[in-house]
């Protein structure tokens, strides 16, 4: 007769690199805002009583941000690919650099 023995999963720590996309969950929103900030060019305005509102200063191009936390991964993704990719022309590399959650 064999014995069972218990199987250990050995947990292995994956290390992201930076050039990857994060998945960007539980992000709040002031890791969004700080990372604005280091891209840098952007007015950070609390407007509002649970929104905030986001201006490129070189374009005045404006977005609206929710300060719920965290803020909903999808919503995330579609301010990052539809307002600073496409039409601030960032690069998503530059962006998830200084944004990793």
């Amino acid at each position: 007769m064999v014995s069972k023995k218990k199987k250990r999963s050995i947990q292995v720590k994956k290390v992201r690199k930076k050039t990857q996309k994060p998945k960007l969950a539980n992000c709040s929103p002031q890791k969004v805002f700080n990372a604005l900030k280091k891209i840098g060019d952007f007015f950070v305005k609390k407007s509002g009583g649970k929104h905030t509102k986001i201006t490129h200063l070189p374009t005045g191009k404006t977005s609206v941000i929710p300060r719920h936390n965290p803020i909903d991964r999808n919503l995330l993704k579609d301010f990052v690919e539809d307002y600073l990719v496409k039409e601030l022309g960032y690069s998503e590399e530059e962006i998830y650099k200084y944004l990793w959650c």
